[in-house]
């Protein structure tokens, strides 16, 4: 996870540098760009990159119009070549433009004119006697194969000899003739010796013949590069996104040790990071990191261990996100067996969502605990998690209690508003644990000034550590060389002198900024001028006000004037309308370029860059060329620079602070928004939807465009597209919901706007022969995921419903229609487990077994399908038992393990053993079902954490074992205290959080379980208990009067907890209670009350939400139950112990809930009826479902 590999770090992106003789091989170059370079893009597409070879070789014309970029060719080239990770070079029979001996120095020929730019800024070299006379092309040659070791270059000669050399007159050998007779000796026997050098120097060469040759040749090279560089995983991390914004984080990192120089703080900064990992770094594992039951120890004090979580901060620019990089690499290098999850916020759009990075930290963690496994993604439990922030950090919580693990989070201050939580509450760290097991150990950088710091600092289990300011000369001078890049260019001393003098020369990002600056800012300017504008760098008071400065520069040196108004509709400056002095002069294609790739959501592409100014004005002659774009590429460096996927972007938050103090307070960004969405939806170029999906609704949303973010979500080509993407891209699903809550807030109906896409969808599917099932169901599917997202469960029912109506039988259906119907089966299923309605959960779990069988007999069945299958399998042997249909459930065990259900997916364990307890209960074998039940509950919280619903599910069934015991021990009585309070706790969270009267039914059916306990034992447990118990069972009435009304038979019952005095509870009362609940709610009774009360709650439920039942327990249960647990420090506390904290420190997820929700009930007050007036029932309790 945190492997920072050679070949992943050179692989991407995919920019090679094509390299030819400009004029020579034409043809080739034509059909490679139609043919080659475009299957190559496809390639690195699905590896989440591009291929995208770098052509700055101009037609005459182009040469012509533009003059003033020809004499910078040479030097731009060598910047390019000077960046890239491939070099591609065609060779045919022509050796190109070079200084001949007998031209002097003094030679005004574009050709000097090259050599001397090139040589004046950075590149001497070209001037030295064995190279002054070689061509351009050779030039480029020499600097990507023989001075530069870490490119990887491939050549491709053009054999132009004849295959038959002695048929004179053939037209093969009069085209030979011709271009022998067009060369000069001097230039053949150059581009010989060339080619011998090149070969010479063992370089892969390859000889071509024609076209198909070519082709085939540079496919073959280039796909064992693209596949050698990215193996693709067997599972990828929580769909393709994740994975691809992996690499991303680990090329950022790698990319940022380029630029590290070592420093006496750097190093205390690492010694510090060591001595706090230490705990981890020598932790003993009793057994192997994966085996579940692993317990780990550490080899430190208390004091050490303590701290989990190390802040590094300080301010903007000081070099925090570059020294974490470097201790990344080394760590990882010298511990590769411990876990490390590095997340560096910024670089991609998914990066500053607090989600995406648990979710991402999740899996990865899961994986390094279990290996690699499936991403069961299409379940109704991955629909909560979307739903619900605090499943979330449950799910981080027990995957950093896995082992030992490291996580790293870079520029935390970065963090912006997510589903559900604003960005004040992000930064208030809301989501993040109270406590950290010892051996996860936490690294976070931020800045003094965010909030971010105020919430770590508030901690008490946060070290901190101020990163020291820089004062070494020798470490100053190194810092402006090494982002210089030019070992042959010179400073002063007194003006290295001058900048160690100023206030900012403490911050490695302003001599980075001053450093990159004097390896551009001196082309067009004399040495004078040069060091006048260094001077003037350095005088500036802040980052910011530098980054002006040098924006200034960017905009004087390389902008031509905006276009004129009659060019275009769209004027350049309308948005420039403030006065401020650092605004002047800030116009051109140069500025429109940098604020299009700021206010950008995810960046831009060069080719988009190029298509968004032609829509801006700059046509004709301001037609903004492909080397200019390249030379002011090249001068903000690496400031903005391409991420893999080929997307121009700002990397330094220095930068885009100092374009938000330009464009504030001016209608800039709007302008630029505006634009930017109709280019997305207007534009000619062959975007992606994805592309699409990134930008267009982020830019709507931030111009307040409401009515035309719904006409884009309720596209039928968009939803098309997002039916068929979104599990390859989890973000996605995240902003999709984002917008339709926002829609919503605003007047937009979801349900209606999905119905009008079914039915053009239906409309479609009518018009179409043969008719394309599978693109219906998965509408249907999408559609009905969105609305559970949303709270609408009706209505997503109903559209599930509708597409499975569309099946006939008889009708013979292709692979992708069968899996579709498949998973609409499967939802259906989940969500009649959801609704308490086991008749229709085990029609639609047949239904889906039928489906599956039929891919398995045809050899279509795969581990998607498996998954479904063992999950049906699951619900459906639930079903079943709850039934009382005992004698079917061995064969449905044989099937859950002939379908590899629980090898396939680790949380499946936990399930598998829960029903086996189930039904071991229900055979009478209790001290067995009692060790798997055991068994799941530690394999859930392993998965789960100790907080899911999932968790309680074991739970109470263990808790209700332990209550119905006979000859239960004080050990395990305490345990059930423990165990039913704590599903309390869970059932109180699920209820306020998803608002379904089934819920609060749940809730209550727990609350009398353990009420009735508690006062069934009267004689030997003390008034407090009593009164517990007494609190309990109102708390239980309440509830049920709420959703049901005081007239049902089911709150009749318990009219003597209404009138109870809770001051001094009489006992005769209790043993009515208690005869009462032992009617209703025996363990060795039946659940026909339980059912009647859910069938109550089916007819009266309105709301429209997603909950996950507790499971039912078997009509029947012995009464012999025995318990053989061992006692344990728990005797050693009195019952009331509990009644404050069960578990000790737990997340603070409570935080993430929404209060003061009409219907829920505060656990400390009771909802009692007024002796006067008759108690009505929630009138919210009115549809069915």
């Amino acid at each position: 996870m945190g492997e920072t590999s050679d070949s992943l770090y050179l692989g991407f992106p995919f920019r090679p540098y094509l390299c030819y003789v400009p004029g020579d091989l034409q043809e080739e170059l034509i059909y490679l760009k139609a043919n080659v370079f475009s299957h190559l893009d496809a390639l690195c597409q699905t590896k989440g990159a591009c291929f995208r070879p770098v052509d700055l070789q101009r037609s005459e014309q182009e040469r012509r119009d533009h003059e003033n970029t020809n004499d910078q060719l040479l030097k731009i080239s060598l910047d390019v070549i000077d960046r890239s990770s491939l070099f591609i070079c065609l060779l045919g029979h022509s050796y190109g433009q070079c200084l001949l001996e007998e031209n002097g120095p003094q030679s005004l020929s574009e050709v000097v004119r090259s050599l001397y730019y090139a040589a004046k800024d950075g590149y001497p070299w070209v001037l030295e006697d064995q190279y002054r006379t070689c061509s351009l092309t050779e030039l480029e040659i020499t600097k990507a194969a023989f001075i530069d070791n870490n490119t990887s270059c491939f050549f491709y000669f053009k054999d132009c000899t004849p295959q038959d050399t002695k048929d004179e007159n053939s037209a093969e050998m009069h085209n030979f003739l011709n271009v022998l007779s067009t060369q000069s000796h001097n230039e053949r026997q150059r581009l010989r010796d060339l080619k011998r050098r090149i070969i010479n120097h063992c370089l892969p060469v390859r000889f071509f013949k024609n076209l198909h040759e070519l082709e085939e040749m540079m496919k073959a090279d280039l796909e064992r590069v693209i596949c050698a560089f990215h193996e693709d995983p067997k599972y990828p991390i929580s769909g393709w996104q994740d994975s691809f914004d992996l690499h991303y984080h680990v090329r950022h990192a790698r990319a940022l040790c380029d630029r590290f120089v070592p420093s006496a703080p750097a190093t205390e900064i690492l010694n510090a990071l060591n001595k706090f990992l230490h705990p981890v770094t020598h932790a003993k594992s009793d057994t192997h990191s994966r085996n579940p039951g692993a317990h780990f120890t550490c080899d430190s004090d208390q004091n050490d261990s303590e701290k989990s979580i190390l802040l590094i901060c300080g301010e903007r620019g000081c070099g925090k996100s570059t020294v974490a990089a470097w201790w990344l690499q080394s760590f990882c290098r010298q511990n590769p067996d411990i876990p490390v999850f590095s997340h560096f916020c910024g670089t991609s759009t998914s990066s500053t969502d607090v989600r995406s990075m648990l979710r991402q930290s999740t899996a990865q963690l899961q994986r390094a605990h279990y290996g690699d496994f499936p991403d069961c993604g299409d379940s109704l439990e991955d629909v909560i998690e979307f739903m619900h922030l605090h499943r979330a950090v449950q799910a981080f919580t027990a995957a950093v209690n896995l082992g030992p693990c490291i996580i790293l989070v870079d520029g935390i201050d970065l963090l912006t508003e997510t589903l559900g939580l604003s960005k004040q509450e992000v930064k208030a760290l809301r989501w993040l644990p109270d406590a950290l097991p010892p051996y996860c150990k936490m690294i976070i950088t931020t800045t003094f000034t965010d909030l971010t710091h105020k919430s770590l600092t508030g901690r008490t289990d946060v070290k901190i550590l101020n990163c020291p300011h820089l004062s070494d000369p020798s470490v100053l001078d190194s810092i402006l060389r090494r982002h210089m890049s030019l070992p042959n260019k010179e400073l002063p001393p007194s003006v290295l002198q001058r900048v160690a003098r100023k206030k900012n020369s403490h911050l490695p990002a302003f001599l980075a900024l001053v450093g990159t600056e004097l390896r551009t800012c001196g082309v067009l300017r004399a040495k004078e001028e040069e060091m006048e504008l260094l001077k003037e760098y350095i005088e500036a008071d802040s980052i910011a006000e530098l980054w002006v400065k040098v924006i200034h520069r960017w905009v004087q040196d390389y902008s031509r004037t905006a276009p004129p108004e009659e060019i275009t509709s769209c004027k350049v400056t309308e948005a420039q309308t403030s006065t401020a002095s650092f605004r002047d002069n800030l116009s051109g294609w140069v500025w429109d370029t940098v604020c299009l790739i700021h206010v950008s959501r995810a960046g831009l592409t060069e080719p988009e860059v190029l298509a968004l100014l032609e829509d801006l004005g700059y046509c004709g002659d301001l037609k903004v060329q492909v080397l200019e774009l390249a030379r002011l590429c090249s001068a903000f460096w690496p400031w903005v620079q391409e991420k893999d996927n080929g997307l121009l972007t700002i990397m330094h938050q220095s930068l885009s602070q100092a374009m938000n103090l330009l464009l504030h307070g001016t209608e800039s960004p709007n302008f630029y928004h505006r634009i930017l969405a109709m280019f997305f939806q207007k534009s000619s170029l062959d975007l992606s939807w994805a592309r699409k999906m990134e930008e267009i609704p982020w830019h709507l949303k931030q111009t307040g465009s409401f009515k035309e973010l719904h006409d884009f979500l309720s596209d039928l080509a968009t939803v098309e597209f997002l039916s068929s993407s979104l599990k390859r891209y989890p973000q996605m699903t995240i902003d999709v919901i984002y917008y339709w809550t926002l829609l919503r807030e605003r007047g937009f109906d979801p349900v209606t706007s999905f119905q009008k896409v079914m039915a053009q969808s239906c409309q479609r599917l009518n018009d179409v022969h043969p008719p394309d099932h599978s693109s219906l169901w998965r509408l249907s599917l999408f559609c009905s995921k969105l609305l559970l997202c949303l709270g609408e469960m009706q209505q997503a029912e109903k559209l599930l419903l509708q597409a499975d109506r569309i099946f006939q039988k008889g009708v013979e259906l292709d692979s992708d229609s069968m899996r579709s119907l498949l998973k609409v089966q499967h939802m259906l299923a989940e969500l009649y487990v959801q609704m308490h309605l086991p008749k229709d959960t085990e029609m639609y779990c047949h239904k889906g077994l039928d489906t599956a069988q039929s891919l398995t007999a045809a050899h279509l069945d795969s581990t998607e399908v498996k998954l479904i299958v063992g999950q049906l399998l699951c619900h459906l042997c639930m079903v079943l038992l709850e039934d009382g249909r005992l004698y079917a459930l061995p064969g449905l065990f044989k099937k859950i393990s002939s379908a590899s259900y629980i090898s396939e997916h680790p949380c499946a364990e936990g399930t598998a053993r829960l029903l086996k307890a189930i039904h071991k209960l229900s055979r009478c074998e209790l001290k067995a079902a009692e060790k798997y039940l055991q068994a799941a509950l530690a394999s859930r919280r392993r998965w789960y954490g100790y907080e899911h619903p999932l968790v309680a599910e074991v739970e109470v069934q263990l808790a209700d074992l332990w209550a119905g015991a006979q000859t239960s021990t004080e050990w395990t009585q305490r345990k059930m205290v423990e165990l039913y309070r704590h599903v309390i706790s869970i059932k109180e969270i699920e209820a306020q959080m998803l608002q379904l009267p089934s819920m609060q039914h749940d809730l209550a059916v727990v609350l009398m379980k353990h009420g009735e306990w508690l006062n069934g034992l009267s004689d030997c447990c003390s008034r407090v208990d009593r009164r517990e118990g007494l609190d309990l069972l109102q708390r239980a009435a309440d509830i049920r009067i709420h959703l049901l009304g005081p007239e049902h038979p089911l709150t009749r019952d318990l009219e003597p907890v209404s009138n109870l005095d809770m001051v001094g509870p009489r006992k005769h009362v209790l043993e009515d209670i208690g005869s009462t609940l032992n009617k209703k709610l025996s363990l060795d009774g039946s659940t026909t009350a339980l059912k009647e009360s859910h069938s109550a709650l089916q007819r009266s439920s309105s709301k429209s939400c997603i909950n996950r039942p507790a499971t039912k327990l078997p009509r029947s249960f012995s009464t012999q139950i025995t318990s053989c647990c061992n006692q344990d420090e728990t005797l050693k506390r009195p019952w009331t112990a509990f009644q404050v904290s069960v578990f000790g420190p737990q997340s603070d997820i409570r935080t993430l809930l929404q209060t003061g929700n009409a219907g829920w009930f505060d656990r400390r007050q009771s909802l009692t009826r007024s002796t006067g007036r008759l108690f009505q029932a929630d009138p919210s309790c009115s549809r069915k479902l």
